[in-house]
């Protein structure tokens, strides 16, 4: 029995040193936002352009989910305040498809090494996202990656093994010598426009499980463990903002069916920064809506309109 255990583990050690190799040599920014191309309309291609590549700051930066991307129109918010303005002003939406905190914090804290954000806006919803983003683990570096083991990630592990598996490419990409391959969007915006108009039922089934969601909460010592993962990136996203003189600003993009005029953790958001709130009439109209969950063209300028006036107020 000793001697197999002595044979299993020493058969054990040349795999756990590589595996160990893998997390100590640094994945290149351009492979790991390339490596997940084809996900998000290529969307993480053309933010490793807009940070790393293009050489235009960024002064005014909304960071969130698809929801972001799909409401703020980058490019008219940023005409719109260059008329009133005695310098230029660059702003960018950097919404990436699904919610996860994670994966906003390692994208704005590589934003920080590049470019000075005066003002940052994130993106808030009804609730917090209770889970990892699964693109997280291809974009941290090795210490975020290993530092997710947050009480409660219910995808640490996928996470890591993520993480191997794109530290094995890129040493495999190298010692072929394989080129990167390049973005082929760069365009100085983030928006993603669309024409289209919810059918009335698809509108009507949100709204309908959005009832049925409030109406049968989960339990608050549940939630709490839920909520962890996704408060403590968002707080080390303020820590950085805060470390690089960057003001931060909340915005409430809630689905169309909720009803709820604050996010149901406003107070907890209100404590770090100010909450920006849609006007009604924005959230009403049915003809903003894209789908259930995003805005369309018309939905998005008259939310960017709003927003574009409270930036324009904040630079005076």
């Amino acid at each position: 029995m000793k001697k197999t255990l002595k044979n299993i583990i020493l058969f054990s050690i040349p795999f756990l040193l590589g595996f160990w190799y893998l997390f100590l040599v640094p994945v290149e920014k351009n492979f790991s936002y390339q490596f997940v191309k084809g996900e998000c309309e290529d969307k993480a291609s053309w933010i490793y352009n807009r940070i790393f590549e293009n050489k235009k700051n960024i002064d005014i930066v909304f960071s969130g989910a698809s929801q972001t991307g799909c409401a703020i129109m980058d490019k008219w918010i940023e005409t719109e305040l260059n008329q009133h303005s005695d310098r230029e002003i660059h702003v960018v939406n950097l919404g990436y498809c699904r919610r996860g905190r994670d994966i906003q914090y390692v994208m704005l804290k590589d934003l920080f090494t590049q470019k000075k954000p005066k003002i940052l806006i994130i993106e808030v919803a009804e609730d917090e996202p209770k889970k990892s983003h699964p693109v997280f683990p291809y974009l941290a570096d090795s210490k975020d990656l290993w530092g997710s083991f947050v009480f409660f990630n219910q995808r640490y592990i996928p996470a890591i093994w993520k993480g191997i598996t794109i530290r094995f490419e890129y040493l495999k990409s190298r010692m072929f010598e394989a080129e990167n391959p390049s973005t082929q969007n760069k365009t100085d915006f983030g928006y993603r426009p669309s024409s289209q108009t919810a059918p009335p039922h698809v509108l009507e089934n949100n709204e309908s499980n959005w009832r049925n969601r409030l109406a049968n909460p989960k339990p608050a010592f549940l939630r709490k463990i839920e909520l962890n993962y996704s408060k403590h990136y968002l707080e080390k996203i303020i820590k950085i903002a805060q470390q690089n003189n960057c003001k931060v600003l909340f915005l409430y993009l809630p689905e169309s069916g909720s009803h709820l005029k604050l996010p149901l953790l406003a107070d907890y958001y209100n404590e770090l920064s100010n909450l920006i709130i849609l006007p009604d009439f924005i959230i009403k109209n049915k003809s903003n809506w894209k789908d259930a969950t995003h805005f369309n063209d018309l939905g998005a300028l008259e939310a960017s309109e709003f927003i574009a006036k409270i930036l324009s107020d904040i630079q005076k």
